[in-house]
C-alpha cells in the first residue's frame, strides 16, 4: 500500500511505556503475502484502527508491538465477506 498513512489519534505514556490509538487508511495496489498465501491486488481503501504499544529503555525502543483489525481490514479488501 505505497499510499498508506497512519493517523495518531491519542497517545498515552506511563513510565517507560508508549501506546498509540492509530487510524491507518491506504489503497492495496500491489499483492499482499499471507500465512495462507498471496492476495492479489483489489485496488480497494481501507482504514483500520490499531494499537501501538512501545517499551523504552534508556531513550531506546525496547519492543514495539502493534494489534490492528485483521477482521475488518479483510472485510474492507473484499477477501472476507461482512
Amino acid at each position: 500500500m505505497p499510499d498508506v498513512k497512519g493517523t495518531v489519534n491519542q497517545a498515552f505514556a506511563g513510565g517507560n511505556t508508549v501506546v498509540l490509538e492509530v487510524t491507518w487508511k491506504g489503497t492495496q495496489t500491489g499483492p499482499l503475502q499471507g500465512r495462507s498465501g498471496t492476495i492479489p491486488a483489489t485496488g480497494k481503501q481501507q482504514t483500520t484502527r490499531a494499537s501501538w504499544v512501545l517499551n523504552f529503555d534508556g531513550g531506546k525502543i525496547k519492543d514495539s508491538r502493534h494489534y490492528f483489525d485483521m477482521l475488518s481490514f479483510l472485510q474492507q479488501l473484499g477477501v472476507i465477506p461482512r
